[in-house]
């Protein structure tokens, strides 16, 4: 978790209050897409995605720069999205598709407008991993990497199964053109099994909806969840920072997808001299 530089302290305690109740399980106030400007159906959105334990303030330079630019504000409006970064990384991302959704139902019901075709995704570290999820077709590769049986074979509540299917097999959002992707942990993120994130796993929320659902499924049929998994998913512990330990399997088996051919993709990471990998 950071401080905004240069903002006031009111700012900052805003900033932290909303990230912090994003993270421990609270429900942060107005969770959903937020448009700085007045909607313009002509206009690409660009869509920024903050960071665990973060909240859309952290983009306030850069929304700043770009309607200062004459020729980005032509053609762009910013769109930020307050998440919750509780919750697993798969789930984030069906959160943000229902967002979306409920965004254009509002704004463009008939599926008319051009703005729909030229969305531009920019996420920031656990936001940049949901911005990734967006751009890809996962088929049935998540889902294989929890489970042994398809979802029509497990046993349990079938609106507990049809709401996790949700989560774990899909396809791109429709309309993206462009991501791009801030420090983003693809591969996992080292810190999330360090001693700071043992802490963190711990106090992260983990009664959400979904964990509940998970841990209903698993308890009703333990024999479906893969081994690795099974004693994790029947008690319900995960969240966003199991999701992204760098072993974990769902994890793992998400790093092999890649953006939708069509989609143009940008990394901006660090390297530190003389570590290996980069």
């Amino acid at each position: 978790m950071s401080l905004l530089p240069g903002s006031t302290w009111r700012d900052n305690w805003r900033h932290l209050s909303v990230a912090l109740r994003g993270a421990l399980g609270g429900a942060p106030q107005h969770a959903g897409v937020q448009l700085l400007d007045p909607y313009d159906p002509g206009k690409r959105p660009l869509i920024l995605l903050h960071g665990l334990f973060s909240s859309p303030m952290i983009w306030a330079r850069l929304a700043a720069a770009v309607q200062a630019d004459d020729a980005l504000r032509a053609r762009f409006q910013v769109w930020q999205v307050l998440h919750h970064t509780n919750v697993p990384m798969i789930v984030a991302r069906r959160r943000v598709q229902d967002y979306l959704d409920s965004t254009w139902r509002l704004l463009d019901p008939q599926h008319r407008h051009a703005a729909r075709k030229g969305l531009v995704l920019v996420g920031h570290s656990f936001g940049g991993v949901v911005a990734r999820l967006l751009c890809v077709d996962s088929g049935t590769r998540l889902w294989d990497a929890a489970f042994v049986s398809p979802p029509e074979r497990l046993a349990g509540d079938r609106a507990d199964i049809r709401s996790m299917q949700g989560s774990y097999i899909f396809n791109a959002y429709p309309g993206i053109t462009h991501a791009i992707f801030l420090a983003a942990p693809h591969r996992g993120s080292p810190r999330a099994n360090d001693l700071l994130g043992n802490l963190a796993r711990r106090i992260v929320g983990h009664r959400t909806p979904e964990a509940r659902r998970l841990r209903r499924v698993a308890n009703a049929d333990p024999t479906a969840v893969q081994p690795a998994l099974r004693a994790v998913y029947r008690r319900g512990w995960v969240n966003s920072i199991t999701s992204m330990v760098a072993e974990q399997p769902v994890r793992l088996a998400s790093e092999a997808l890649m953006p939708r051919a069509g989609i143009v993709y940008h990394t901006i990471a660090g390297a530190i001299p003389g570590r290996v990998p980069r």
